[in-house]
């Protein structure tokens, strides 16, 4: 990555994938090939996965055996070093979470960073988060621009009439309905106007929460699973 310090080291699945003998001269950047990133494949270009360091869930699932606390373990270690000031998770579920407080220890799970927005509220995933003092971090607040089926969920019937009704712009909405929840949404947009607007929250009416709670779809509402990618199965 080129830089001496994190304030906050993620491990991005629950997963492991199995690194190349160059992992000393690796790089992590977007659009960064597997051979940069010093991930090992098979000969089909397909990333080859470590699963004994794997979350121990997806491993069995998979038929396999594995388990996450070396990994999380050397991840502690790394708060001792100076060089990173917290570290937490991404993509895990109660079960994964509940594996990595078990490890205990004195550096903390700080948090975790989820897929949720109206289509996945995830919402007894951020309950038992909250119970545990992770931070509730939360990506593709807008459910990316992918639909199983019909409009993407910034086009949605419901959610244009929402933004009408409370003279917002979609992503303004979105990201209100996700900080009023009490999480922490990680909006993207290239244009300036829309960050700036994106970050202009504002409470909404009960009712308007109710209505976006109600879109919930449940798993098919998720827009992101890189099991496929992996061959693997994660959800």
């Amino acid at each position: 990555m080129g830089i001496d310090y994190i304030d906050l080291f993620l491990s991005h699945w629950p997963l492991v994938l199995q690194a190349r003998s160059n992992i000393a001269t690796a790089k992590a950047y977007p659009g960064a090939t597997n051979d940069e990133k010093a991930i090992a494949t098979t000969a089909e270009g397909r990333p080859i996965v470590d699963w004994a360091h794997t979350c121990e869930s997806i491993a069995s699932a998979n038929g396999h055996r594995g388990g996450f606390k070396a990994t999380w373990q050397a991840m502690q270690r790394l708060v001792g070093t100076g060089k990173v000031r917290a570290v937490g998770v991404s993509n895990f579920n109660i079960t994964q979470l509940q594996e990595v407080l078990s490890v205990g220890g004195t550096v903390p799970l700080s948090c975790n960073q989820v897929e949720a927005h109206p289509w996945l509220p995830n919402a007894e995933l951020l309950d038992f988060m909250q119970g545990h003092g992770i931070l509730r971090a939360v990506y593709c607040p807008f459910a990316a621009a992918k639909a199983k089926s019909g409009p993407p969920l910034v086009q949605d019937p419901l959610v244009l009439d929402l933004a009408a009704k409370n003279k917002m712009g979609v992503g303004q909405l979105l990201q209100s309905w996700a900080v009023q929840r009490g999480t922490i949404p990680l909006g993207k947009s290239q244009s300036a106007a829309r960050i700036e607007a994106n970050f202009n929250v504002r409470r909404l009416a009960q009712e308007d929460m109710d209505a976006l709670n109600g879109m919930d779809r449940g798993s098919q509402g998720r827009t992101v699973d890189m099991g496929p990618n992996w061959g693997v199965t994660l959800y």
